[in-house]
């Protein structure tokens, strides 16, 4: 990190330097008439870099100041869910076409998914309705189908706040979810 600063400083130290002879040479060249030959610097050019030269410094410091603000963040990056030591799984018989059941309590570690899946055996034109909240799972305009054999994975803290209900009585809806570690 402090190698990077010198080679900056001294970039900024260069380029003030050019700034500073240039415009000494131009000041020098001010009074005498230029003879035919001679290279003058137009002075837009001049003030052009002694500006650069004189905001080049305070460039060069606010750039210190966020590289040293940069390094001393502490960068907290958690990143996947550790693996669990298994899984839990029940299923939800939806004895009774069209009415709504609960997911039972089963808590999903945090940053893992809450699998849903409508059983492979329902029948061909069955739905299973997902939602979360009561109403909502027997509402086609509120709820989420499944097709047998199909899944949904949600990001909930708890399988209870989550409800489905089957077109068809007797349909099976499996939910299942890494298990949660408790340390003590």
């Amino acid at each position: 990190m402090s190698e990077n600063r010198s080679k900056m400083a001294a970039g900024v130290s260069t380029a003030a330097a050019i700034a500073a002879a240039v415009a000494l040479i131009n000041s020098r060249k001010v009074g005498a008439t230029p003879r035919p030959g001679d290279f003058t610097l137009p002075d837009e050019f001049v003030q052009l870099m002694v500006a650069i030269a004189a905001t080049a410094d305070s460039i060069a410091n606010n750039l210190v100041r966020v590289i040293d603000g940069l390094a001393k963040l502490a960068i907290n990056v958690q990143g996947f869910p550790a693996n669990a030591r298994g899984v839990r799984t029940f299923t939800v018989n939806c004895a009774i076409a069209n009415r709504a059941y609960q997911g039972s309590d089963l808590a999903v570690p945090e940053g893992m998914s809450l699998i849903i899946k409508s059983y492979p055996t329902n029948p061909v034109l069955s739905l299973v309705r997902v939602a979360s909240s009561l109403s909502d799972a027997s509402n086609i305009n509120s709820s989420w189908p499944l097709m047998p054999n199909e899944g949904i994975g949600y990001q909930v803290q708890n399988a209870d706040e989550i409800y489905v209900s089957a077109t068809v009585a007797g349909a099976l809806v499996v939910f299942t979810v890494e298990k949660a570690e408790f340390k003590a």
